[in-house]
């Protein structure tokens, strides 16, 4: 059996992901602070449970993508010889269906409240002698739990960026957004202050249907990549276009005649196929193996890429839809 040879990052990206790796720790650190300030303030109300539960579904991505980078170091072997590479994949696949799936219960669970027009009692709490309501320590809360990932998420999208890791750099979109989750339960709780029961509802039916939207995205985006889609970079929605750039170095080498790329995403890296009529039959075992390295060497996020001669391109297979 032929086992692929261990993929190795470039020094420079070895760095910049080791930060990653970092920020990560730091990001689920301030989650689970959030979730424990949340638990605290709880409560009865609505818009509280939906920012709560969507806290702690916010620590799967994190979770997801520290366990999936010890899974990825390791070599391709005898039982999986194309290696770990899209273990990220699977992890953010499954951190997007419980949030699509939390999203959809926030969502009905909010609007059969209004429905049957539950009136939510926020009371209160005697701390240091004094009476609070506990509404003033749930907008409190909740400011808090706006702060830390929207500056997190902020260093994310970057640092994402330079190692090509999908999963992160969707979680710090939802990670910037999460101001959005933060005020729409702070005008909630305000709104039952003064006297609008309806408004806690209201506000976790909006939060829902952000979690909704969050993870229905997110899974297209990951079984868009587990079924081999073309691909594409982390800050793109549309397809990478490395195959063009691939079969224009394979016409541009004296002993090819024609030319076609086709690549597929494995979670941070690319690898694929390039089928190549040749010129003529002089010397290409070594010609092949030179196209081979010319190949994967000409970017860093390409993994392998299979050079195989064929008689002829044919024309489904050249004129793809770019």
């Amino acid at each position: 059996m032929k086992v692929r040879a261990p993929y190795a990052l470039p020094s420079e990206k070895e760095s910049d992901l080791g930060y990653l790796i970092r920020l990560e720790w730091w990001n689920l650190g301030f989650r689970l602070s959030i979730v424990f300030v949340l638990f605290l303030v709880l409560g009865g109300s609505q818009a509280m449970k939906a920012a709560w539960f969507e806290d702690i579904l916010s620590l799967l991505p994190p979770i997801a993508f520290l366990i999936a980078m010890k899974v990825r170091k390791r070599a391709p072997d005898s039982e999986f010889p194309y290696g770990y590479q899209r273990v990220t994949v699977i992890a953010f696949l499954c951190s997007a269906v419980a949030l699509a799936l939390l999203g959809g219960y926030l969502l009905v669970d909010s609007g059969i409240k209004l429905i049957k027009a539950e009136h939510p009692t926020i009371g209160s709490i005697e701390l240091f002698g004094y009476t609070f309501w506990m509404g003033w320590l749930m907008v409190a809360a909740l400011t808090y739990s706006i702060i830390p990932p929207v500056i997190i998420g902020h260093l994310q999208q970057p640092a994402a960026k330079k190692v090509h890791e999908k999963t992160v750099f969707v979680d710090a979109k939802m990670s910037k957004a999460d101001w959005m989750t933060g005020a729409a339960g702070i005008v909630g709780i305000l709104g039952v202050g003064l006297g609008f029961w309806w408004a806690d509802a209201a506000a976790g039916a909006v939060i829902g249907l952000d979690v909704a939207k969050d993870g229905v995205r997110n899974v297209r985006e990951a079984v868009g990549d587990l079924l081999d889609r073309r691909p594409r970079f982390t800050s793109k929605s549309e397809p990478e276009q490395l195959e063009d750039n691939l079969e224009e170095k394979l016409r541009a080498m004296a002993w090819v005649s024609e030319a076609a790329v086709r690549l597929r995403e494995e979670g941070h890296v690319f690898s694929g196929e390039a089928f190549v009529v040749p010129k003529g039959e002089e010397d290409l075992p070594r010609l092949l193996r030179q196209t081979m390295d010319s190949l994967t060497e000409s970017d860093w996020r390409i993994y392998e890429v299979v050079v195989v001669i064929v008689p002829e391109i044919s024309r489904g297979a050249a004129e793809t839809e770019r």
